[in-house]
């Protein structure tokens, strides 16, 4: 895995339109958040309790999209903007928003059992789960064709397996930041193995193909008003099937990840930052 190329907008991957829509909303709403009338903060962030509320059950989708600073709102969005496009390039549109909906309300419903144990008092928001998620779904899916990442061997002689680089990122953010939601991150990435490991798992949850390509028809006029530069993937065109291709590599790549494997092209993130209140 690439980290240069994972955080690096590749022009074989155009403006997708869930991720584009995703990110100016989110701007949005840290925006909105500033009015104190709005109390965005506050009736969106995820308790520990709010899953055994009926009152507050919707927090457990609605968590991912606050954040309590820009910064935390910047580095969520430029960690999460690239390997996003790319899941939704290769997912589809409608696909990947029900993903990240589901992905939020396990990742929710597996803290809060924890938290009501653990750290009661604590309440999370911010997209940094969903961000730890897709880098551990792409590390290990490369993880299949470069088994180890060795950018930096050069520099200190580090060589560590590719799919535990984002396990490193975790504790590397863990004490940088050490309000951060360890526990969520590390949710979310255990999310983000399972789904690269099962992925036909993963799909026995969301609605069956024939059911979106459905949903996209009854919507095609809204879809054709899509600004012109993003690009919407259609159910129809998706083949999830497909082998995984490496996104970040190729046969001529400058700065391999192994020496011990050729490359070869195949076919075709009181409370805590997450968020801190």
């Amino acid at each position: 895995m690439n980290l240069k190329k994972l955080l690096t907008i590749n022009p074989e991957y155009p403006p997708a339109a869930l991720t584009t829509g995703l990110t100016v909303f989110l701007a949005i709403i840290y925006t909105l958040s500033w009015f104190p009338r709005t109390n965005l903060n506050e009736s969106w962030s995820l308790n520990t309790d709010s899953l055994f509320h009926l009152k507050t059950f919707s927090k457990l989708s609605t968590y991912p999209l606050i954040h309590l600073s820009l910064l935390h709102l910047l580095c969520n969005v430029f960690a999460i903007f690239v390997p996003l496009t790319i899941f939704e390039t290769n997912h589809g549109t409608i696909y990947t928003g029900v993903i990240l909906n589901l992905l939020a309300i396990f990742t929710g419903v597996f803290y809060c059992f924890a938290g009501t144990i653990l750290y009661p008092n604590v309440s999370i928001a911010g997209a940094s789960g969903w961000c730890f998620t897709f880098w551990g779904y792409f590390a290990l899916q490369e993880s299949r064709i470069r088994p180890r990442y060795e950018n930096f061997a050069h520099i200190s002689g580090l060589n560590i397996p590719t799919v535990a680089v984002p396990i490193v990122m975790l504790f590397v953010i863990a004490f940088l930041v050490p309000g951060s939601s360890f526990p969520g991150h590390a949710l979310g990435l255990m999310f983000g193995y399972l789904m690269g490991w099962k992925e036909n798992w993963v799909a026995m949850i969301v609605p069956p193909s024939w059911i979106i390509v459905k949903i996209e028809k009854v919507v095609d006029k809204l879809i054709a008003l899509i600004p012109f530069g993003l690009t919407y993937y259609k159910e129809e065109n998706m083949d999830r099937s497909r082998e995984y291709n490496s996104v970040w590599t190729s046969e001529n790549s400058l700065l391999p990840l192994t020496n011990e494997v050729r490359v070869v092209n195949t076919p075709a993130q009181g409370g805590r930052v997450l968020g801190t209140l």
